[in-house]
């Protein structure tokens, strides 16, 4: 799906509850297949998680936000933050700090305009590992 152009990003809006305005959005994953039409993330995500494959999607999640967000701020909406979703496998990455720094980087983006967003499962696994790796992502 990654290598022949199937996979999409929607974004959905974050809203600021007590104003209305809209603060951020989230990266969704989609993938739509010529055969089979919308493939849900609830299928798919798990098997490139235990194939390994979602540390490529994950890039390419990450990527193609960060640069739309980069888009969006050459339009004047500089404010706008993106979160994006980490699986488990992507988080013990030792080099995640460094993927997110470079990307960044080539985007010209502030650290401040990206969410990392986490399921709670990550923390509870290994908490060691999980402050150690959120202390170089924020160092």
């Amino acid at each position: 799906a990654l290598e022949r152009g199937q996979l999409q990003l929607h974004y959905q809006p974050q809203i600021t509850i007590a104003t209305g305005e809209i603060r951020s959005v989230e990266a969704l994953l989609r993938w739509q297949h010529p055969e089979l039409g919308s493939v849900s993330p609830a299928e798919f995500i798990p098997i490139a998680e235990d194939s390994g494959q979602i540390l490529q999607i994950g890039e390419w999640v990450m990527r193609t936000a960060l640069a739309q967000l980069q888009v969006w701020h050459g339009m004047g909406l500089g404010w706008l933050s993106v979160a994006v979703n980490l699986s488990a496998l992507q988080f013990r990455q030792p080099q995640l700090p460094e993927l997110v720094s470079r990307i960044l980087d080539e985007t010209q983006l502030v650290p401040q305009r990206l969410e990392l967003e986490l399921t709670e499962g990550v923390a509870v696994d290994d908490p060691r590992s999980a402050i150690a790796t959120m202390d170089q992502l924020f160092a």
